[in-house]
């Protein structure tokens, strides 16, 4: 009868078939560890033979090994270079930084100016000026002193602006001419009869400068229309002193005052002054204006013309022919001989 090995293993007393690996297993390890053991005797047993030789190599007098000899070292002083000091260079001065600015433009000054406003009235309105040309010789006309009542003064004027405006060749080089419109247009706004002479204060203007003021003044030959005064004080109306301001402030040498009418060119001064006279009589070989004027017996009192003549501006009054035309053809003509017309070389400086 056959078996298999495993069912003789099997029948073996004390012997599982089943625990053989783990024994074998067993079995492996002590015979690996038993190996290693012995390796490990013999290891140790060649230490201790060479402990007395190594003893031995020890008892060797380190004398007898000669040394390498060393120079000493020498200390090296530290030595110290006086350098002549650093030679600095002066900061050169920043140039300044030239900013480009744009070429001025000049503007050139208009041949004509205005209305140039030099005051107001009583009640507020402007008194206008207008000027025409460049020149350092200022000279000037002045219309409307009484307002409405001599409102023909008043449109000579506009009629003169309009020309100049549009033949500036009428103004001589070197010269500036001035018009001022109307003096009193408080009177001009009010009437253009005897009620508009006057300004909103019942002051007559040509009464108001002074030179010989009076508050009032003897009626014999004068205008007696209606009361007028020259005022509470000499140059109490604004009117007068926005007129005063501006002769004196452009250095007006020379100045034309327009009424109406009828009685001719008036020369300021009390008694008339050279310069004045002069202009006078240029003005009258020009124009069919009488000169000397007719004398009505009036006393003439705080005058514009008076003021003037004191100060040194040649001054006067010319009247036009009645209270309705212009005359410009013949006022163009005095014009041109106010503009020619040279202070005398025979009058005294101021």
């Amino acid at each position: 009868m056959s078996h298999s090995r495993g069912q003789i293993l099997d029948g073996v007393d004390g012997f599982n078939l089943k625990e053989y690996p783990m024994r074998l297993m067993l079995r492996t390890s002590f015979i690996s560890a038993w190996g290693l053991n012995i390796k490990l005797s013999r290891s140790l047993c060649v230490g201790i033979m060479l402990i007395p030789v190594l003893i031995g190599c020890s008892a060797i007098d380190r004398k007898q090994i000669k040394q390498p000899e060393v120079a000493p070292v020498t200390a090296i002083q530290a030595t110290h270079t006086n350098l002549p000091p650093a030679s600095i260079p002066a900061s050169a001065t920043p140039r300044p930084m030239l900013e480009a600015t744009p070429t001025a433009q000049l503007t050139p000054t208009p041949f004509v100016q205005g209305p140039i406003v030099i005051g107001t009235s009583v009640a507020g309105r402007p008194l206008e000026v207008y000027s025409f040309g460049h020149g350092e010789i200022h000279r000037m006309l002045i219309s409307g002193i009484h307002g409405g009542y001599e409102g023909n003064t008043i449109r000579l004027a506009d009629q003169l602006i309009q020309v100049l405006s549009a033949r500036p060749d009428l103004i001589s080089p070197g010269y500036t001419l001035y018009i001022l419109r109307s003096l009193n247009p408080d009177g001009e706004a009010r009437s253009s009869s005897y009620k508009g002479r006057v300004t909103e204060n019942l002051v007559d203007l040509n009464r108001n400068w002074p030179s010989h003021w009076q508050k009032t003044w003897p009626l014999d030959g004068c205008w007696t229309y209606t009361y007028v005064t020259g005022g509470n004080r000499p140059a109490s109306e604004p009117e007068t002193r926005a007129l005063m301001n501006f002769l004196l402030t452009y250095q007006i040498e020379a100045l034309i005052n327009y009424h109406s009418a009828a009685l001719g060119i008036f020369p300021g001064g009390q008694p008339p002054d050279p310069r004045s006279v002069s202009l006078a009589e240029a003005v009258a070989a020009v124009s069919d204006y009488p000169y000397p004027p007719i004398e009505t017996g009036c006393q003439y009192t705080g005058q514009l013309i008076d003021w003037a003549s004191d100060l040194g501006i040649a001054a006067i009054d010319i009247e036009l022919t009645n209270h309705r035309d212009t005359d410009l053809a013949q006022n163009l003509k005095v014009l041109e001989s106010f503009l020619a017309w040279s202070i005398p070389s025979s009058a005294p400086s101021d």
